[in-house]
Parts: structure tokens; C-alpha cells; sequence
């Protein structure tokens, strides 16, 4: 029933399916184990952004998008911008890394790192504003993080297999898989990851629209 599902051109024929089930189980738990990650990220930032400064928060925007009076005072399309530029950097490390034969070994620390920001926001906030601050980023940075949370989980996991698949060709003498043909896939596969991404900056710039005036910080 599973290989109905996939292309033929994807697998052999001949692998038995109780293989092809505990592959694909195998990557749902390393995709879920990446968005774990994200969340202990989020932890940890929560704990250092009770103790940091304005001064750090706006040098770690362009990278975290900490700047949370940005998403209140400016308009739709700069938050959108802003979202999307600071998840756009770490798409594009992540693509990077897949095109290397050693980014297996860095790329699995992108979604910690991300969780990072967002805890840092989070944390800063709270402390700074306290009931405020919770509410600030349940309504507004909350959910734009929580779908790109999964949306990076996917794309580290994209990566690591290519960076992987690539090391196996290195390796080998004979080459079993068409590189050109599985970058390509790669290629594509990271397109649509940064479409989602783009959704979730919308999801961003809603958020803020619809709550932003209930915060004057």
C-alpha cells in the first residue's frame, strides 16, 4: 500500500515494505526531535532574556527579530519584511549546509537556535513587562513561532539527509544515485520550505495588525 503511494522513481520495487515503514517512522522522530529541540532553545532563551538588556536585544534583532516594539509601532509590510528576513537567514544556513559535506555535523544546532530567539524575546519581555509581556507574546510572536518551529524542523532534516547524500557519493566509486538529480530535488524541496516561511511572516504580520494596539510599551 505505502509504495502505491510514492513515486515510482523514488525507490526500488523490490525493498520490502515493512522497510520503507520504519524509514519513514524514523524520520518523523528525528523531525519531531528537531522541534523538541526548538522548544528546549526556547527554554534556555527564556532564561537569558530575564537578565538581558535593550541594548543586546536590538544588536540580535536581524538575526532573532527581538525588537518587539517593532512589530507594535510599525506598519504590515515592516513587520513582514523584518519576519521574513530573520527566518530567511536561517533557511538559507540550513541550504547551505545541505551542500556540504560537512554540514551534517553544524546544522542539527539551527532549530536550538532558533528557539533561542524566541525565548530570548519571551524571556526579555516578561521581565521587562511582566503580565504585559506574557500576554504580547501569546497573542503576537507565539503563533508565527510555532508554525515556523515545524518549518525549520523539516528544512534541518532536509539538509542533514542531503549533506549525508552527498558524503555517500564522495565516498563511493560507483555512484548508485544521480547527483545533479538529487540536488535538484533538494533544490525544490528548500524553495518550498521558504514559501512556508513566508507564510508563517504573514501569520506574523496578522498577529500584529490584530493585537499590537492592545501592548504601549
Amino acid at each position: 500500500m505505502i509504495k502505491k503511494m510514492i513515486p515510482s522513481g523514488w525507490i526500488d520495487q523490490n525493498i520490502p515494505e515493512k522497510i520503507i515503514v520504519k524509514a519513514d517512522w524514523k524520520k518523523r522522530i528525528g523531525w519531531l526531535g528537531l522541534v523538541l529541540t526548538v522548544v528546549i532553545g526556547a527554554a534556555a532563551g527564556a532564561v537569558g532574556g530575564k537578565y538581558a538588556d535593550e541594548g543586546l536585544m536590538k544588536q540580535l534583532d536581524i538575526v532573532f527579530l527581538t525588537n518587539f516594539r517593532m512589530r507594535s509601532d510599525s506598519g504590515a509590510l515592516s513587520v513582514f519584511a523584518a519576519s521574513f528576513a530573520a527566518n530567511f537567514i536561517f533557511l538559507l544556513v540550513v541550504f547551505l549546509a545541505g551542500l556540504s559535506l560537512w554540514g551534517e555535523c553544524l546544522v542539527v544546532f539551527v532549530p536550538f537556535l532558533k528557539g533561542y530567539g524566541y525565548g530570548l524575546t519571551m524571556g526579555y519581555a516578561y521581565g521587562t513587562f511582566g503580565l504585559s509581556g506574557i500576554l504580547y507574546n501569546l497573542l503576537i510572536v507565539l503563533p508565527g513561532a510555532f508554525i515556523f518551529a515545524f518549518v525549520i524542523s523539516a528544512a534541518v532534516r532536509e539538509s542533514f539527509s542531503n549533506s549525508l547524500m552527498l558524503v555517500r557519493i564522495f565516498r563511493q566509486k560507483t555512484v548508485s544515485e544521480d547527483p545533479a538529480v538529487c540536488v535538484r530535488r533538494y533544490l525544490l524541496t528548500m524553495i518550498w520550505f521558504l514559501f512556508l516561511s513566508a507564510a508563517t511572516s504573514g501569520a506574523d504580520m496578522l498577529c500584529s495588525i490584530m493585537f499590537s494596539w492592545l501592548f504601549d510599551f
